[in-house]
């Protein structure tokens, strides 16, 4: 039997990635982890966190999270210059439910007053709660920014909620941060914002 010897016996030519694997366009910014705290809050300029032209977009995923009061929403708020945005939004959100045997027809649920809410709401007492991503394009430049990401969590009757959304701004503005919370009471997460540069 023949041995076939590599060309080149390096470490590196040994470890070497392949040419169409781009480890640099994923970047961790910061990681949060909430627990019982009354929100989450990424701003522009604070603790390393940038929004600006520095990306093409932005990717929060979030972890397991869940309020520490049953049966609430959690939800995104957009923040400028270190406040809560009052700006008006466009959301929609597309969704099934499914109880292991009965399931719901896709619905519309738009929300006007926050970026982003979900349907339904988070139960907490078993380890499904919420998981999510959400993209930011536009967040930081002076236009109108869009959102849209996934979601899937249970809610206190035990029903699975799979959703699919996305939300914009009604003006120009520079949106410069974001704050996560619940409808009422505390959070508990860990929510992580990455910056995609192609």
């Amino acid at each position: 039997m023949a041995i076939i010897k590599p060309n080149n016996n390096t470490i590196s030519a040994i470890t070497a990635l392949p040419a169409a694997v781009d480890v640099g366009s994923l970047v961790l910014i910061k990681t949060q982890t909430a627990s019982n705290v009354s929100n989450v809050i990424f701003d522009h300029g604070t603790s390393d966190v940038v929004f600006d032209n520095t990306y093409k977009c932005y990717l929060l995923n979030v972890h397991r999270a869940y309020g520490a009061t049953d049966d609430q929403k959690i939800r995104i708020k957009t923040r400028i210059s270190g406040s809560d945005s009052s700006s008006a939004f466009r959301q929609q959100a597309m969704y099934h439910t499914y109880n292991g045997s009965t399931s719901t027809n896709p619905a519309s649920a738009p929300n006007n007053d926050k970026l982003f809410q979900i349907s339904g709401t988070i139960r907490n007492s078993s380890p499904e709660y919420f998981q999510g991503q959400f993209f930011f394009y536009g967040i930081g430049e002076s236009t109108r920014m869009v959102m849209t990401g996934q979601g899937a969590y249970k809610n206190s009757s035990g029903y699975h909620h799979n959703e699919a959304f996305s939300s914009g701004v009604d003006n120009d503005e520079t949106v410069n941060g974001i704050k996560i919370d619940m409808a009422s009471g505390n959070i508990y997460g860990t929510f992580s914002l990455y910056g995609i540069t192609t």
